[in-house]
């Protein structure tokens, strides 16, 4: 349930988000819950309801905004297309259920993605996770490994400067330079559906700053869990408050 005491002050009221917003939404740990293995995560239906509805009444000015590889997401929220911007910026769907663009960026060698899985599959909890572009070791099922993996990724990078180490919540990821959610934002506020609002972001992680920064350097607001949001549970109620908000039922 959405109270007052759960929603920041500085949010827009339903109505004039919808109208003259747009809504650039982080997945995993905003709004959705995280879970040990990113293949574990949970969509609740009224979730898909709401994004939805909320797509309607935006005229389609809602995205998700993601490092996750856009055939995840499609799985994730299926059967919805939603606009999304996955990789953290290097793939951009911007009309719902559209054809999806991908940036040109260098891709990650098979040696390193063979020794990364190979470091994984021989430490227990460690999780590797493939990306088009890249890949990421999780270790949040073994928080004393962080280390060790973040030492093997930065001994396979070290002869290119064309890919970097981003930090994420337990975890990193190996990824192309010059994309991220900064990159994100500001490309899908050039698309027609999307330009002339006023973007609101909302994310979770260190990976969501450059997503903030940029949504607030284009006259817009961020906003992250759990600084402002105390969980995705409250993003989702808040969400469900706008529908209720715009027909004048909203607490």
């Amino acid at each position: 349930m959405v109270t007052r005491s759960n929603i920041p002050r500085a949010l827009p009221s339903p109505r004039e988000l919808i109208t003259r917003g747009a809504l650039l939404l982080d997945v995993d740990g905003t709004l959705i819950n995280l879970a040990p293995r990113p293949d574990e995560v949970i969509v609740p239906g009224s979730l898909r309801i709401d994004l939805e509805g909320l797509l309607g009444a935006m005229d389609g000015a809602l995205a998700l905004v993601t490092g996750r590889a856009l055939a995840d997401v499609e799985d994730l929220f299926a059967p919805l297309r939603l606009p999304v911007v996955a990789e953290h910026g290097a793939v951009m769907r911007a009309e719902p259920g559209g054809e999806a663009r991908r940036l040109t960026l260098p891709v990650a060698p098979e040696e390193w993605r063979r020794t990364a899985l190979g470091f994984a599959t021989q430490h227990d909890g460690l999780v590797f996770e493939e990306k088009p572009a890249g890949f990421v070791l999780h270790y949040r099922l073994a928080p004393d490994l962080g280390e060790a993996a973040f030492d093997l990724l930065a001994g396979l990078i070290s002869t290119r400067n064309d890919f970097e180490i981003l930090r994420a919540s337990m975890a990193w990821e190996v990824r192309p330079r010059g994309v991220h959610k900064g990159v994100a934002v500001r490309n899908i506020m050039q698309e027609p559906r999307f330009a002339g609002r006023v973007p609101v972001f909302i994310g979770d992680d260190v990976t969501d700053e450059d997503g903030i920064a940029a949504a607030e350097e284009l006259g817009g607001a961020g906003y992250r869990v759990p600084d402002d949001f105390p969980a995705p549970e409250a993003v989702r109620a808040w969400l469900a408050s706008l529908l209720e908000g715009l027909h004048g039922t909203a607490p």
